[in-house]
C-alpha cells in the first residue's frame, strides 16, 4: 500500500472558466440591487462601451474591492470597510474613470 499522494496543480484557465460564470451571476446581482453599480454601468454605456465592457469594469470594481477586504488595505480603511470601497467605486466609474485608474494608483505603504 503506497502513502503517495497526488499533489494538486492549479490551472488558471481551468479556475477561470469556473469562476467567470459566478463573476457573471454576481455582476448581474449587483446590477439589480445596488443603484450606485445601475448608474455606473448607464455611465459606462454613455460613453461609448459595449454592454460586456461596462460589466467588465462593474465585476473588476467587485474582484479590486474582495482584494482590498482580503487585504486590509489603507484604501479599504480610508473607504470605511467593503460597502462604502465599493461604492466609491462604482461612483468614480460614473464619473469617467476606470477601474484600473481607481484601483491601481500609487502604491501604498504599509
Amino acid at each position: 500500500m503506497s502513502d503517495e499522494r497526488e499533489t494538486p496543480t492549479f490551472d488558471p484557465e481551468e479556475a477561470a472558466s469556473e469562476a467567470y460564470p459566478l463573476l457573471k451571476e454576481a455582476v448581474g446581482s449587483i446590477l439589480k440591487g445596488s443603484e450606485e453599480a445601475r448608474t455606473a454601468y448607464d455611465a459606462l454605456l454613455a460613453r461609448g462601451l459595449s454592454e460586456d465592457q461596462a460589466r467588465e469594469e462593474i465585476a473588476r470594481v467587485l474582484l479590486a474591492t474582495m482584494f482590498h477586504v482580503g487585504a486590509q488595505s489603507q484604501m479599504l480603511e480610508r473607504a470605511g470597510g467593503g460597502a462604502g470601497l465599493r461604492k466609491e467605486g462604482f461612483a468614480r466609474l460614473a464619473t469617467g474613470e476606470t477601474a484600473r485608474e481607481i484601483f491601481e494608483g500609487p502604491a501604498e505603504e504599509d
